[in-house]
C-alpha cells in the first residue's frame, strides 16, 4: 500500500529544493581523445565526496562524442583523467559543446606518487555567453583565487589592515548585476570565506549566524560548502576539549541520542536551526571517526539514530554515505565486489574465487617495488596455491606490454586488468603500489591491508591455514 502522507511529504520536500530532473547534452570534438571513454561523476554529498557515476562520455575513432543525461538541478560535473580534476556545471535542459583540455597523461612517477595532486580545470565550453552560469564562476575564480594566492599570507598575518575591504566592494561591484540566483550564492559564500580568513576566524559565530542559520541550506554549491567544511572541520572532536566536552563524550558513548545530542548544541544560538544543525551533526560524526577520540560503536549508533530521525532524505542519504564511508575496506567487512579482464581477456569476479582465501594485490609491472614483489608473490603462489588464490590486478596503461612481461618471467596466477582511475580503485582506496589485502573464504576482509610478502605475509598467513596444508 502507498503511504500517501509519505509521498505528499517526499513531494513536499523536493518541491522546496526546486528539483527538477532535466536532460543535458553534451558534444563535441577531441581528436587527442580519439576511441578513449571518459566517466563523469557528481558528488553524492560534499561532506563524504563519495563519488556517483553520472554518464560516460565515449569518444569515437574521429574524435567526437555525443551524449545525454540527466541531472535535477545544478549540478558540479566532473571527470579524472590524465592528469586533471576537470569539471563543468550542468543545468537541467542546457546544450553544452564542450572543449576537453590538451590531452596528458600522469607519467609514472605521477601516477605512483601517493601525494600527487590532480591539475583542476574547468572544462571549456564553445561559445559561452558572459551571463552563462559557467562564464560567471570561471570570471570570478579568476579574480577571486588570484587575489586570494597574492595576498593570502598578508590577510592571515595582516587581517582587516589589508585591502580586503577594498576588493570585496570591487568584486561585488563587478559581478552584482547577474540574475543567476546559483552564482550569487557562489560569489556570497566565497566573500564569506575570505571575511573568515581576514577576520582569523574571531568572528566565526556572526558569520555562521548570518550566512548559515538564518539560510537555505546549500547542498551543492561548492562555495556554501567548502567554507561550511572548514568551520566544522573535527567539530566534535573540538567540543570534546571545550568546556561540558564531558556531556558532549556521554551522550554519544552512552546514550546515542540525537534528541540529547540537538539539545546539547542548541545551546548555541548559531545552531537552533534544525536543518543546518543536523548538517553540522553528520559533518561532526563523519570527522569523528578518523579522530580517535570517540569509539566507532557508539558513532555508528549515533549514526543510525540520525538516519532514524530525519525529516530530510538528503540526511538520510549522508548518513547511508558516512556508514559506508567507514566501513568500506574495514576488517570483518564483505570485500568490495570487482568483475575485470585476465590476459586473455576473459573476465573474472571476486565471487568466483570463494572457497580459498584470495591474497590480492594491486601493482603496476613498471614499478620497481611491485618487480621485486612479484618473485616473492610467486614462490607464496606455490607453497599455498591448495588453499589461497592468488591475484595481481594491474593499472598498467600499456597492456600488451604488461602481458609480455607476465610471460616472460612465467607468473603462474591470476592477473587481472583495471585503469588506475577505476572505480575499482577508488572502491579499494588504493594510493601506493603494491597494496594487499586477504579476503577469507566467505568473501570478507580478514586483512585490510594485508601485510606483503616482504613484510612476512606468510607469517600471518600460515596460522589461518596451518591445520589446512596438505600433509607430505
Amino acid at each position: 500500500m502507498i503511504n500517501l502522507k509519505k509521498t505528499i511529504f517526499i513531494l513536499f520536500i523536493a518541491l522546496s529544493f526546486g528539483l527538477r530532473a532535466g536532460n543535458v547534452h553534451i558534444f563535441g570534438e577531441a581528436k587527442e581523445y580519439a576511441s578513449n571513454t571518459i566517466i563523469f561523476y557528481k558528488y553524492s554529498d560534499r561532506i563524504t565526496f563519495i563519488k556517483k557515476q553520472l554518464f560516460e562520455l565515449e569518444i569515437d575513432k574521429d574524435g567526437k562524442f555525443d551524449v545525454n543525461f540527466e541531472v535535477d538541478d545544478i549540478t558540479y560535473v566532473f571527470a579524472e583523467f590524465g592528469i586533471y580534476h576537470a569539471y563543468f556545471y550542468a543545468e537541467p535542459d542546457a546544450s553544452y559543446e564542450l572543449i576537453l583540455p590538451p590531452f596528458q597523461e600522469k607519467s609514472l612517477s605521477d601516477i605512483f606518487n601517493p601525494f600527487f595532486s590532480s591539475e583542476t580545470i574547468q572544462i571549456g565550453i564553445k561559445n559561452m555567453q558572459p551571463t552563462d552560469l559557467n562564464y560567471l564562476i570561471l570570471d570570478f575564480d579568476y579574480y577571486y583565487f588570484r587575489y586570494l594566492d597574492l595576498k593570502y599570507i598578508e590577510l592571515y598575518v595582516n587581517g582587516l589592515q589589508t585591502d580586503v575591504d577594498t576588493f570585496i566592494t570591487e568584486i561585488n561591484s563587478k559581478f552584482n548585476n547577474y540574475d543567476n540566483q546559483y552564482f550569487q550564492d557562489y560569489k556570497k559564500y566565497r566573500i564569506a570565506a575570505l571575511k573568515n580568513i581576514a577576520t582569523q576566524k574571531q568572528y566565526e559565530d556572526q558569520i555562521v549566524y548570518s550566512y548559515y542559520t538564518k539560510a537555505p541550506v546549500l547542498y551543492d554549491n561548492p562555495a556554501y560548502m567548502d567554507l561550511f567544511n572548514n568551520i566544522y572541520a573535527k567539530y566534535f572532536d573540538l567540543l570534546l576539549v571545550a568546556p561540558h566536552g564531558d556531556s558532549l563524550y556521554a551522550i554519544i558513548t552512552y546514550g546515542h541520542s540525537i534528541s540529547r545530542l540537538k539539545k546539547f548544541l542548541s545551546r548555541n544560538l548559531s545552531l537552533r536551526n534544525n536543518q543546518f544543525q543536523e548538517l553540522v551533526i553528520l559533518k561532526g560524526l563523519n570527522d569523528a571517526f578518523g579522530g580517535g577520540n570517540l569509539q566507532w560503536l557508539p558513532l555508528l549508533l549515533t549514526l543510525d539514530s540520525v538516519h532514524l530521525s530525519t525529516q530530510y532524505p538528503f540526511h538520510q542519504d549522508v548518513a547511508q554515505n558516512i556508514a559506508d564511508n567507514v566501513l568500506s575496506m574495514a576488517k570483518g567487512t564483505i570485500a568490495p565486489p570487482f568483475e575485470l579482464p585476465d590476459t586473455a581477456g576473459e573476465m573474472h569476479s571476486l565471487k568466483e574465487f570463494k572457497n580459498k582465501y584470495t591474497y590480492i594485490q594491486f601493482a603496476n609491472t613498471k614499478t620497481y617495488s611491485c618487480q621485486l614483489e612479484f618473485a616473492m608473490m610467486g614462490n607464496l603462489h606455490k607453497r599455498y596455491k591448495e588453499v589461497c588464490n592468488f591475484v595481481t590486478i594491474l593499472t598498467d596503461s600499456d597492456i600488451e606490454s604488461a602481458k609480455a612481461y607476465i610471460n616472460k618471467n612465467e607468473f603462474g596466477w591470476t592477473f587481472l586488468f583495471t585503469e588506475i582511475n577505476s572505480q575499482t580503485i577508488s572502491t579499494y582506496k588504493i594510493d601506493t603500489y603494491p597494496t594487499y589485502f586477504l579476503v577469507d573464504t566467505r568473501g570478507s576482509l580478514l586483512m585490510s591491508p594485508a601485510p606483503s610478502p616482504s613484510e612476512n605475509f606468510e607469517k600471518y598467513f600460515f596460522k589461518y591455514v596451518e591445520d589446512k596444508l596438505p600433509k607430505k
